[in-house]
């Protein structure tokens, strides 16, 4: 009788019991990697859109073409700098890209130009060489950026060059390129013509000094911060010199620029300054913000604004008298250091150090859950 308690008992253990699956459950994340870019093509220093399709990424040597329609597939591409023979000057200096070209020093004394759809055929661009002044006490060489790609581009068209500084003398000079199309070639490029430009600090400056290069371009016009002085310089040579920063104050140095609407910004190491007449005038629109946003990378993209660091991203929008914050969905993304946001067909694209990201369009404003 024993035994057969015993045997009923086994008989209900074994029915009782269930199979254990394991099924591995795939994550997915909001930020997808593009498989198209591999290797080196990965590390993405510039990118820009250039047609309702087609995404230009640059990794300092390779230009990589992505239809928006055809991601993780191979790709087009053209190899800049073995091209035109040797590494670009410098170490992971973005390009300066519009829609239609692009910009990069080869070396201390040559820019390289260049049809962004033609880049490496005999009429898809040139490489300008500054003819330099016989002082003795002048630095000779084209300066590398502080921040963004260094050679600011308007209308496709106008390119602005600094290639001399004479901290003794205190006076700069630059060179407006204008890139004209080659007659009866299609998107080719050549040199136009070329305009000398002399940058002379107020007299109420000590000069120029110590201080990086930033350029940036708005409204037909070039705004440049070199070696602690700031400029605004229009397509016909005009030059506007402001002192140590838009404010004649010393800590009034700029960082970046950005705008929203007509209103004009600009970042120093204190303070958020606005401009509601292209850069005529200036006054301080933030003072002593969080200094997280002093230190963000801005990027306009159509009419709405953004800012990146690291992997962190945010919509930036004008409220009142205050800048509004919203940190948007990273997922995907972390550890990856953005250098640049487009949109290109239906979808939103990350360009990193580490790759290409994407996803929809509509859904780039997700805030971030925490």
């Amino acid at each position: 009788m024993k035994n057969i308690f015993l045997l009923i008992g086994v008989i209900l253990i074994l029915f009782g019991c269930k199979k254990t699956e394991i099924i591995r459950v795939p994550i997915t994340h909001s930020w997808l990697s593009d498989s198209s870019l591999f290797s080196y093509n990965k590390i993405i220093l510039s990118s820009v859109k250039l047609d309702d399709i087609t995404l230009a990424v640059f990794n300092k040597q390779k230009l990589t073409y992505i239809n928006s329609n055809q991601l993780n597939q191979p790709t087009n591409g053209a190899y800049l700098s073995a091209g035109f023979g040797g590494s670009s000057y410098g170490s992971l200096v973005p390009l300066s890209l519009s829609q239609k070209i692009g910009v990069f020093p080869l070396d201390k004394n040559n820019l390289r130009v260049f049809s962004n759809v033609n880049p490496v055929s005999n009429y898809g661009g040139f490489t300008f060489n500054p003819s330099y002044s016989n002082s003795i006490t002048s630095i000779k060489e084209l300066p590398l950026p502080t921040n963004g790609g260094g050679y600011s581009i308007i209308k496709d068209k106008y390119i602005l060059v600094p290639f001399e500084i004479d901290y003794v003398n205190k006076i700069a000079k630059c060179n407006l390129l204008r890139v004209d199309p080659v007659d009866g070639f299609q998107n080719s490029v050549k040199l136009g013509n070329f305009k000398e430009i002399n940058l002379i600090p107020p007299t109420s400056t000590m000069g120029f000094s110590s201080g990086g290069y930033y350029s940036f371009s708005y409204k037909d016009k070039f705004f440049l911060s070199l070696a602690s002085q700031f400029f605004r310089i229009d397509t016909l040579g005009n030059v506007k010199a402001y002192g140590y920063g838009p404010l004649p104050t010393r800590n009034a140095g700029v960082r970046q620029l950005f705008n929203i609407g007509d209103l004009l910004f600009a970042t120093t190491i204190s303070d958020i300054l606005v401009s509601n007449d292209f850069g005529e005038t200036w006054s301080v629109f933030l003072s002593g913000p969080n200094q997280v946003y002093l230190g963000l990378n801005y990027q306009n993209l159509g009419n709405e604004l953004f800012a990146y660091s690291n992997a962190q991203i945010w919509k930036v929008t004008l409220s009142g008298n205050s800048l509004n914050f919203v940190e948007l969905d990273n997922d995907g993304l972390e550890t990856n250091q953005i250098t640049g946001i487009n949109k290109v067909g239906k979808y939103a694209f990350i360009s990193t150090l580490s790759g290409l990201f994407y996803r929809d369009t509509a859904s780039l404003n997700t805030p971030r859950k925490y």
